[in-house]
């Protein structure tokens, strides 16, 4: 039942799987389309190994239904092709041959199959091997993305933390070392480029080892019934003097009895980098508003600004951790896009959601929802 759910789950999620099928008599083509139309799949057929070479080629499929017996080139040439293929060798393969003899299904095995029926097949036994192998195969793809847009996004977070180190040492040095030359001008100036980066390197590295502990469940989800109204105070205290530096206004306003029901510290860390980051993209004498709304059993918080904006192309990678989307800030304020991964990260943790809405040159609103109440008291 669970694996049935997980894989509807991913349909309803993905395109939809592609199963090649492999065989030369047409009945046995036209039963298995029949039995693999639950699946709401793609199916690709071919009536021999070569066919199925070439099919694979032009479409890659998420699983292929094998014969062994065929004209032209067998299912167990076909299948060592595939194997020694470095673009095909991971698709599964699941051989469906008359030969049920010991060896001959160990020999399917050796070839890199994943599974072997046998014919006759069980209609239900086929399908629920199916089903298995499909999820399994869409598991194994996720992984494989996810791993991928890790070892990319630890690159990108590797090459801004070496070149803040950087531009902190060229500066140290060029002190020490033209300390007789420079006038006390250049030499705050300097000092002054040294703070601000290492302020912003500090927050790099916070954000990343937070963004870690996410990662591996070591930070500890305390939810409890929030009121926003007080949220929404000491977030406004904590800004008052960046946001005043630029001239900038912040107001925010929802019902004193609205509340939420979630991390206090997540929350807090969610609207601080928004918050900030609202700053940092607002203009001199900008406008800067956070509210909040309650439709049905979520309560709805946005943060909008009347700032720079960001173009269409780059609001759909924002959330993403492979993706360096960031811009210098209205005042060259330096940002490393972080923020908005951990801000996702800590909203799906509190069983909400997060999106953007921006228009260059007018402004940008980044909203996400919570719970007013414990999923689990909803459920009951």
């Amino acid at each position: 039942m669970q694996l049935t759910k997980n894989l509807e789950h991913t349909m309803m999620q993905n395109k939809k799987p592609v199963i090649l099928i492999v065989d030369d008599v047409p009945k046995n083509i036209q039963v298995l389309g029949t039995l693999l139309a639950k699946f709401k799949c793609e199916l690709a057929v071919a009536m021999n190994g070569q066919q199925a070479l070439d099919t694979v080629e032009k479409v890659k499929p998420d699983l292929i239904l094998l014969d062994v017996m065929m004209p032209i080139m067998d299912g167990h040439e076909t299948c060592r092709r595939l194997k020694s293929n470095e673009a095909t060798k991971d698709i599964p393969v699941i051989f469906l041959s008359a030969k049920t003899e010991t060896e001959d299904i160990v020999e399917g095995f050796k070839l890199g199959a994943v599974d072997y029926i046998t014919k006759p097949f069980i209609g239900k036994e086929l399908a629920a091997r199916v089903r298995t192998h499909l999820t399994l195969r869409q598991t194994q793809q996720t992984l494989s993305e996810e791993v991928h847009s890790k070892n990319k996004f630890f690159s990108i977070m590797s090459h801004d933390l070496r070149g803040a180190f950087g531009i902190i040492t060229n500066f140290v040095q060029l002190i020490q070392e033209g300390g007789d030359f420079l006038t006390t001008e250049e030499k705050e100036e300097l000092l002054n480029d040294i703070q601000t980066t290492s302020a912003n390197t500090l927050d790099l590295l916070e954000n990343l080892l937070k963004w870690a502990r996410s990662q591996t469940g070591a930070i500890k989800f305390s939810p409890e019934k929030l009121p926003l109204a007080c949220i929404f105070d000491e977030i406004n205290r904590n800004h008052t003097n960046i946001a005043q530096a630029k001239e900038i206004k912040i107001t925010s306003s929802t019902k004193e009895d609205i509340e939420v029901y979630g991390d206090r510290n997540m929350i807090l860390l969610i609207l601080r980098n928004l918050v900030s980051n609202a700053i940092k993209f607002t203009q001199k004498g900008g406008q800067i508003s956070i509210s909040a709304e309650k439709a049905e059993e979520m309560v709805k918080v946005v943060v909008a600004d009347t700032g720079i904006g960001i173009d269409e192309d780059k609001v759909k990678n924002l959330f993403s951790i492979d993706s360096k989307t960031t811009s210098t800030g209205t005042a060259n304020e330096q940002g490393h896009g972080l923020g908005l991964v951990l801000c996702k990260e800590f909203v799906k943790i509190n069983n909400g959601q997060i999106g953007i809405e921006s228009i260059p040159g007018k402004g940008t609103k980044v909203w996400f929802t919570l719970p007013v109440q414990s999923l689990a008291d909803d459920k009951s």
